[in-house]
């Protein structure tokens, strides 16, 4: 009879058991879902304000007209060149002055902000750009880059979101055609847009790039990048890798085959528009 009420009290207890490990796997899965529909409304709402406060590089116009490069579009002027517009950063900064850029990677998700915290490089890890915590973090930079995008290199960071977000869309740039028709990354800030084109793709050690690597030498700048038609699984435009004076951004985040391995999408400077003429007039 012991026996029975024994191993009635054992399943009773492994019962209770499962019990509050399913509610509790089914409360962290809540907490994730509600705190990423929490990040995507925010950027949502940074997209808005990006877009509300747009400033044309068309003949100098301003005004809060929409920002059609913000949604994957570009703007044509008068002589017929395609230039994208600008965002005035006012109202971004209003709502976290950590923002201080803007990237975007036409026909991609990579639609965001650009942040970095002063003293605190790890912030922005599992934080948004509303400041609040959050599992998808935010894109970001850290102190060992300056804001101004004229470093050698410039490092952003994203984690590899399962549902596709923040810097996810890096690993398609392994597949040869996507890298092909995904080559222009724009970098928005309050003067003017940089465009880079994108020269290598390809899956990398976890070392800290900036820190293991003197990119303002210029042997060891050229001896980094010419090595890199040596990688394996490396997509890459030999006629575009950079020489020592050209300004890099490397777009790191998770490589999807092996975790403990990152996934760079790296590009050069190619064209620059200034939006300080286009303000004063």
């Amino acid at each position: 009879m012991r026996d029975k009420k024994g191993t009635h009290r054992f399943w009773g207890v492994l019962f209770y058991l499962a019990l509050m490990v399913t509610i509790v796997s089914a409360s962290y899965a809540g907490v994730r879902f509600c705190s990423n529909l929490v990040t995507e409304q925010s950027y949502e709402r940074l997209r808005d304000a990006a877009e509300a406060f747009a400033v044309g590089t068309k003949n100098g116009q301003q005004g809060k007209e929409k920002n059609k490069a913000a949604k994957g579009m570009e703007r044509e002027s008068e002589a017929g060149d395609e230039r994208p517009e600008g965002i005035d950063f006012a109202e971004l900064s209003s709502i976290n002055p950590d923002i201080y850029a803007w990237i975007r990677i036409p026909d991609t998700q990579i639609d965001y902000p650009v942040l970095q915290r002063e003293e605190d490089d790890t912030y922005y890890l599992r934080h948004n750009s509303s400041g609040r915590y959050a599992f998808a973090g935010s894109i970001y930079t850290e102190e060992a880059n300056s804001r101004d995008f004229k470093d050698p290199m410039t490092v952003l960071y994203g984690h590899n979101r399962k549902n596709g977000t923040m810097f996810a869309t890096l690993n398609d740039f392994a597949d040869p055609a996507y890298f092909e028709e995904h080559r222009t990354v724009y970098i928005y800030m309050s003067d003017a847009i940089y465009e880079y084109t994108v020269f290598a793709a390809y899956p990398h050690s976890s070392e800290h790039l900036l820190l293991c690597h003197d990119f303002t030498d210029e042997d060891e700048f050229n001896r980094y990048f010419d090595k890199l038609a040596d990688g394996v699984n490396t997509n890459y435009d030999r006629e575009m890798f950079p020489a020592f004076g050209d300004k890099v951004l490397t777009l790191s985040t998770c490589y999807k085959q092996n975790r403990m391995q990152r996934y760079l999408v790296q590009a050069k400077l190619t064209a620059q528009y200034s939006l300080l003429d286009a303000q004063a007039e």
